[in-house]
């Protein structure tokens, strides 16, 4: 699992039991009376099959819980070399850099990754995992946030699952300790002068992501003796970028408005940044803003963002090993793994004038 595993979940045991073994075509082609080839032909559409005959293999697969190996060579193979991706909302760079990362790492595996990407709501992610499900891959990693216990229904125990950012009861979860991040921006303000620190998310952040990041900036404010007014606190609805510039601009113009944010994601840290322009306010000299993530454009020269660093390359490797390691022993007992965040220093924080 490589050196910086931080952290196991406590008490986890393997289950006692084996999940019952896939189904094959072989069981199908037994269970409706036929051979393999007409069984596979039936499911497959190919061939010159008789209806009735096709009727009953697609029955019969049913009944087993077949699914149709979309890619395999060999229909009866219960491993692939294809490790299926579970991505949500693109609009996330972050998410985006990920999965660029995933399918470089795979590939050093001389694996391959088959991407299905899925909203956020759950109904949306059961088709990606679905459809990832149907092509056999031989594990599944989870870069979007679902439900533990339906995902756990869905896969069955049969296919191995890594979490990539959240926390799981099951399988293996990889990602950063938020919450010391979320305290690292906060207390980076604190020592700067400032006491009026507000915290800002967004839709686009998962929940579980975003309670851990306010739990660590509060955790910074009651270490330093600070008290928080509930409108320094806000986290913006999914509505339509000129909608949320709005809702940006009213927390940026309340009645004795922050000195300093914690923005929850750098995206959103950026469009604070040009809301406060528009307002006239400058940063750093008016207002301090720390981002999380550290996208690509939080480096760019003209927006030099101060933000806490999630490191890509480092979680797709340890998701991919991990991927790999539940492959080779399905047994393994569930861990989380989390990596210390880093804190980078840029040009849109300074003391409070």
């Amino acid at each position: 699992m490589g050196e910086r595993a931080a952290s196991e979940t406590d008490g986890a045991k393997p289950e006692e039991t084996r999940p019952p073994r896939l189904a094959t075509i072989q069981d199908v082609a037994r269970l409706a009376g036929v051979g393999k080839t007409t069984a596979a032909d039936a499911l497959q559409g190919r061939g010159r099959v008789a209806s009735l005959t096709r009727e009953r293999v697609r029955a019969a697969a049913e009944h087993l819980g077949y699914r149709v190996h979309m890619g395999a060579r060999d229909l009866g193979r219960r491993r692939t070399e294809v490790i299926g991706v579970v991505a949500g909302d693109f609009s996330d760079p972050f998410s985006g850099e990920l999965v660029s990362r995933l399918e470089q790492h795979a590939a050093a595996h001389g694996l391959r990754v088959l991407l299905s990407t899925a909203g956020s709501g759950l109904r949306e992610v059961q088709p990606a995992i679905t459809s990832l499900l149907e092509h056999r891959v031989a594990a599944i990693v989870l870069v979007v946030f679902t439900d533990d216990q339906q995902v756990r229904e869905m896969v069955g125990g049969h296919v191995p699952v890594v979490r990539m950012r959240y926390e799981a009861s099951w399988g293996i979860s990889i990602g950063l300790d938020e919450k010391r991040g979320g305290e690292l921006a906060t207390t980076h303000l604190i020592d700067l002068g400032h006491e009026r620190i507000g915290y800002l998310s967004a839709a686009l952040l998962p929940p579980p992501v975003d309670q851990d990041r306010l739990a660590g900036y509060r955790r910074a404010l009651r270490s330093a003796g600070i008290r928080s007014a509930r409108s320094y606190v806000r986290r913006l609805p999914l509505v339509s970028e000129e909608r949320r510039q709005i809702l940006i601009s009213e927390f940026l113009t309340q009645r004795e408005r922050p000195t300093a944010v914690f923005v929850a994601s750098d995206i959103t840290a950026i469009e604070m940044m040009s809301c406060a322009h528009e307002l006239g306010i400058e940063v750093p000299g008016d207002l301090s803003i720390v981002g999380y993530d550290d996208i690509m454009l939080a480096g760019v020269a003209m927006i030099s963002l101060t933000t806490v660093a999630q490191p890509a390359t480092e979680l797709a490797r340890l998701g991919i090993d991990a991927a790999v390691s539940l492959i080779e022993n399905p047994q393994m007992p569930p861990q989380t793994v989390r990596i210390e965040p880093r804190l980078i220093v840029r040009k849109t924080t300074a003391p409070p004038r």
